[in-house]
């Protein structure tokens, strides 16, 4: 388990040993390491969407606050708490915020 902590500043992308698709609205992840496939609900679709390039967490939630009716204050805990758990899974990695 990787003990991270996701701020607004934190940049992050998809890693790269993994292969994903779209389901409809949804998004099923294959971690090519482990064998294991995460499913992702629309919100989570998008946001796995926004993934593929390094972003920074804040410009992913504001992205998510443009795009879905959610209050800012749940939109963030539920934003950063996705990223978190991706990165716990290693589908996501965290970049270094001083390459920007």
């Amino acid at each position: 388990m990787v003990d991270v902590s996701i701020s607004e500043s934190t940049t992050v992308v998809a890693a790269r040993d993994q292969i994903s698709s779209r389901l409809g609205e949804e998004a099923v992840v294959l971690d090519l390491s482990r064998g294991r496939y995460y499913g992702l609900n629309e919100v989570g679709s998008r946001i796995w969407q926004l993934l593929a390039e390094p972003r920074r967490a804040g410009a992913i939630r504001d992205a998510v606050l443009a795009e879905y009716d959610v209050d800012p204050e749940t939109c963030t805990r539920d934003v950063f708490a996705l990223l978190e758990r991706l990165i716990d899974r290693s589908l996501v990695e965290v970049r270094d915020d001083s390459a920007h």
